[in-house]
């Protein structure tokens, strides 16, 4: 348990650059040497003894892209970091970063929505960015019913247009707006309940954040189950001046409740609108990724569903492959389009029964999101390390960023259930096996075992 009731107090960082220092460059470049470094958490971490308490994990970057041999692995023990470790905390359940207090080194966020803090259940710890690395943490805690859950799900964004970053938490049954400034003595500003039940009875799950409109203020949209039309629904929050304005719904393709599933926005056709791309991984029988095109008032234009029926799109729906279990978007080779990894963790090789895992990368273009010219990775990728049948559940978290800066996005694959995080250089033709990387549990630092609950940074 957590000693603060509802805010961490800690020093400022020694090192850390004066407040009028231009924001980083990146929103995941912690030590501001201005290259990006991979971000993970692993909730299902054990530290010291104590199961599920939870670990995040930094691999630094560098001028030739990530250092495998360089990395900082931070838990609820570290020093400087408010808290203690316990059993089923889940540090490092969700994680994502941003330059908070724009002292020019991004900082992480953290969620542990199994901790108890005070009294209250869930917290999130800003980890605090600085030229020697992640030092010091805040932690927050719901402003809201002591029965929710804080930190289920986070986004970060300026929704306001105040020119300071805010924060978004999905809580059990609501969705909170953080304003910022958040600081490093444990300061916010107000907390605002957008609760976008509206009299009825739904499951806030994830939020994902970006910019879909071109007013250039941040937006975010939130997906959930709605019990009274058994479906899985998209509230639409547009960002502006007075804050995050009432959403508009949408509902989305029947699915399992809470099933599987992941969403990032991003421009796929460059017609200068944001879409939404929603993995459901139990839409159907295989999974599906629906795309809403972007428009002036949101994800409004006409739904898409890509499967792995779509054409061109390697492979076939097959009960069970969950396809769309987590998904991630960048220019993968170069074309100045968007393209989307899709994970499929449970899709079956050969004699196996299931969960081998895939991921499919489905190209951007004019016409946005299409099966055309898609690419599958597996275990038997060529050039892929340490990929036998035992390393199960590839594609489970995903993640495509440009780390070496050559204008083609690295894809970055955990398989779970083997216990490895996978990373694919980047070509003019997409991800290549050839020249990969691949870490175990072990040379992460998180103990001598085999499965992993490592999700990437969003």
């Amino acid at each position: 348990m957590a000693t603060a009731v509802l805010a961490a107090t800690v020093s400022p960082l020694a090192l850390g650059a004066p407040a009028s220092a231009a924001p980083a460059k990146h929103v995941d470049d912690f030590n501001g040497d201005g290259y990006r470094d991979l971000l993970l958490g692993d909730q299902t971490a054990t530290v010291a003894g104590k199961k599920d308490a939870g670990a995040v994990v930094v691999i630094w970057g560098s001028a030739t892209g990530l250092n495998p041999a360089k990395r900082s692995v931070i838990t609820q023990n570290s020093p400087g970091i408010d808290g203690v470790a316990e059993a089923k905390d889940g540090f490092g359940t969700k994680v994502t970063s941003a330059d908070l207090n724009k002292d020019g080194y991004a900082d992480i966020v953290a969620t542990a929505p199994g901790e108890l803090y005070a009294d209250r259940h869930g917290t999130f710890t800003v980890l605090w960015g600085s030229r020697s690395g992640l030092t010091k943490g805040s932690t927050y805690a719901s402003p809201g019913s002591k029965k929710q859950i804080f930190g289920l799900d986070v986004a970060i964004g300026d929704f306001n247009a105040d020119g300071r970053l805010d924060i978004v938490s999905v809580d059990g049954d609501f969705v909170w707006f953080l304003r910022g400034p958040f600081t490093k003595s444990g300061g916010r500003g107000k907390a605002t309940n957008l609760d976008p039940q509206d009299g009825e009875d739904i499951k806030p799950k994830m939020v994902v954040a970006g910019k879909v409109t071109k007013d250039g203020t941040a937006d975010f949209a939130l997906i959930g189950w709605d019990a009274a039309t058994a479906s899985n629904r998209v509230w639409f929050y547009k960002g502006g001046r007075n804050g995050p304005a009432k959403p508009w719904k949408r509902s989305l393709p029947a699915s399992s409740e809470l099933s599987g599933s992941s969403a990032v926005i991003a421009d796929f056709d460059r017609n200068g609108y944001g879409d939404l791309a929603i993995g459901l991984s139990r839409s159907g029988r295989g999974g599906a990724v629906h795309i809403l095109p972007g428009t002036a008032t949101g994800p409004a234009g006409r739904l898409t569903t890509l499967t792995q029926n779509t054409a061109g799109v390697p492979g076939s729906v097959e009960d069970g492959d969950d396809f769309g279990y987590d998904v991630s978007a960048a220019d993968t080779n170069g074309d100045g389009y968007p393209d989307l990894a899709v994970g499929a963790p449970y899709e079956a090789l050969g004699t196996r029964a299931w969960a081998d895992g895939s991921i499919t990368v489905l190209r951007g273009g004019s016409t946005g999101l299409t099966g055309r010219n898609a690419r599958q990775y597996d275990r038997t990728t060529p050039g892929l390390t340490n990929a036998s049948p035992d390393n199960g559940w590839l594609g489970a978290s995903l993640l495509l960023r440009d780390f070496n800066g050559d204008g083609r996005a690295e894809l970055i694959a955990t398989a779970n259930e083997g216990g490895r995080l996978h990373m694919f250089p980047g070509t003019s033709s997409g991800p290549t096996g050839t020249g990969s990387v691949t870490l175990t549990v072990p040379q992460l630092g998180l103990g001598a075992r085999a499965f992993m609950g490592a999700r990437l940074a969003d």
